[in-house]
């Protein structure tokens, strides 16, 4: 039984296909680059999930199923779900460890899409900014300290 509003469902659409659209140069930058794991498809579903989830949430709050708790109960168990999955791509060697970008990247792709699902759209596009301008300065910072550690 369908109980919600067109404005809900525009509400709805506008929101998964936002955060679908804001988690891509995430996952663009990850699969340019080569990196193992996570990519075109993870990244944007982490995305959606996490904003489907919000929505979920939210509009329950908004109907007086859930208090502010349960809101927040809910953000709290998205983002460990996504943690998880995060972690998965971190791969330990005997003298390195692997992934950590990629990890924290998928963590932060759930974070864009709640903060989409919440309403949040400025975080969201500030988040998806973020990201890719700290993973390529890392890219950039890691190239430079590889140069400069093979002239000493």
């Amino acid at each position: 039984m369908w109980f919600g509003t067109w404005a809900q469902t525009l509400e709805t659409v506008v929101s998964i296909v936002a955060a679908y659209v804001l988690a891509l140069p995430l996952a663009f930058e990850r699969e340019v680059r080569g990196r193992a794991g996570p990519g075109l498809r993870t990244m944007p579903l982490v995305s959606v999930g996490a904003c489907g989830y919000l929505l979920i949430s939210r509009f329950l709050y908004e109907r007086g199923v859930y208090d502010a708790d349960g809101l927040f109960r809910t953000l709290r168990s998205v983002m460990t779900g996504i943690g998880f999955i995060g972690g998965g791509v971190i791969l330990k060697g005997t003298r390195d460890v692997r992934g950590l970008a990629t990890g924290a990247a998928v963590w932060m792709s759930g974070a864009l899409g709640a903060a989409v699902g919440l309403g949040y759209y400025e975080i969201a596009v500030v988040l998806g900014l973020a990201n890719v301008l700290v993973l390529e300065i890392q890219r950039r910072l890691a190239r430079l300290a590889r140069a400069r550690s093979r002239e000493a």
